[in-house]
């Protein structure tokens, strides 16, 4: 089987995940080599919430040059199942196919399966079921891609201020009192915080601003 470089099968695995034919995530991001274990390789953002809701998904994935410790790989996939939504093992296959018995490493793992083929196209041959994340940790993932979730309309958007695009930015908010009372204070100083998304601080502040109406 033909050798394939782990950037290039990882940016196959990146487009695949952003592309509306494939996960249509809205943020696909490397991950950083502070995350602990266990560690993917790449992270998407899917949003999922509509017209009445916001919400959304962490998809994480592991790609791997081969099939090659299936079931070990798999084992390490399933525990990304601890802080994501949905969670991939990606194989670059060549011409091959998952057979059934890996196939069935995968549903029995709740982890999805996608295919690498010798042309760099990505199939994914078992979709990933929902998982049921420990919520902590997923929050801290998301924070070490500098993501937040709102705590209004439960959206996740970066909390990292971008100088070049001079994106409007959210609000957080740190709980001093909560934390003194519930003993959380490390050397005086508060680490307990919430985030607000710029839309809820925008709405907020429409809210204030807005004459009273006495009946």
């Amino acid at each position: 089987m033909t050798k394939v470089g782990e950037g290039e099968l990882q940016d196959a695995v990146r487009l695949w995940l952003s592309m509306a034919s494939g996960l249509d995530c809205g943020v696909v991001s490397s991950v950083p080599n502070t995350v602990r274990d266990p560690r993917p390789d790449l992270v998407g953002i899917r949003h999922v919430g509509g017209e009445l809701s916001g919400d959304f998904e962490l998809v994480t994935a592991l790609v791997r040059p081969s099939t090659k410790r299936f079931v070990s790989v798999a084992g390490e996939t399933s525990a990304q199942r601890l802080q994501a939504d949905r969670v991939y093992l990606a194989c670059y296959t060549g011409e091959e196919r998952f057979s059934e018995s890996r196939i069935e490493v995968g549903l029995r793992l709740g982890i999805g399966l996608i295919r690498i083929d010798t042309d760099l196209n990505c199939h994914r041959d078992l979709a990933a079921p929902s998982a049921n994340p420990i919520a902590r940790t997923r929050h801290e993932l998301l924070n070490q891609l500098g993501f937040a979730s709102c705590q209004l309309c439960q959206v996740a958007f970066s909390c990292t201020t971008d100088e070049d695009t001079h994106a409007e930015a959210g609000s957080v908010f740190w709980n001093e009192i909560w934390a003194d009372h519930y003993g959380r204070l490390r050397n005086e100083s508060v680490y307990d915080r919430r985030y607000l998304c710029p839309d809820c601080v925008r709405n907020l502040k429409t809210l204030l601003s807005a004459p009273e109406i006495h009946p």
